[in-house]
């Protein structure tokens, strides 16, 4: 019986855990320049893109771009403007974001799996005494009444924009028919004129 094939492992200069890591190449690279360069040399020469690779690139792109337009000699012209791609602030921001995910490994596999693991932890509560020691740390430790009401919650003096400070504390009402029966918190301001 021969051998069975397993799955071909891609191998070469373009794989994604030689392109993907942080000691890539692409870390030390102007990618910024590298796609105005790309987007500039669109239409200048038939040998810069084949059709099915302006097609194929075409293809990648977000819905609002995808226009297939001929030019005069019947190629695809490039649906991005060069000024757009120079100029525009959140190519600029994404692809310094991804240059900085790369360096920072979060691409690697070893990583994707941890993260992976780390979501699945969280989605089955193993974090959840430790978010909640987190949050007493950060924010102090509620302390409720019988009202589900944090106490102090309503003694706060309160200030409106205008300058004029309330003379009156807010308290929750509750309307006489046991500890669920609260009416919401609302804080009124009294105008005086």
């Amino acid at each position: 019986m021969p051998p069975t094939k397993g799955p071909k492992r891609s191998s070469g200069p373009w794989t994604s855990a030689r392109v993907l890591n942080s000691s890539s190449q692409i870390v030390r690279t102007d990618i910024h320049a590298f796609l105005v360069t790309a987007i500039s040399g669109w239409n200048v020469s038939s040998e810069t893109y084949t059709e099915a690779e302006k097609r194929s690139l075409i293809d990648s792109l977000p819905v609002a771009y995808r226009k297939y337009e001929l030019d005069d000699e019947g190629r695809l012209k490039c649906p991005l403007p060069t000024e757009f791609v120079l100029d525009d602030p959140y190519i600029k921001a994404a692809t310094q974001r991804f240059k900085n995910d790369v360096a920072d490994g979060y691409y690697e596999k070893s990583w994707q799996n941890q993260a992976r693991r780390a979501m699945h932890d969280r989605r089955d509560g193993k974090f959840d005494a430790f978010l909640q020691e987190r949050a007493e740390e950060t924010f102090g430790d509620p302390r409720f009444d019988r009202d589900n009401v944090v106490e102090g919650a309503g003694d706060v003096d309160m200030e409106s924009s205008d300058g004029y400070r309330s003379e009156t504390t807010a308290r929750p009402k509750t309307t006489g028919q046991g500890k669920h029966a609260t009416q919401s918190q609302v804080l009124r301001q009294k105008r005086k004129f």
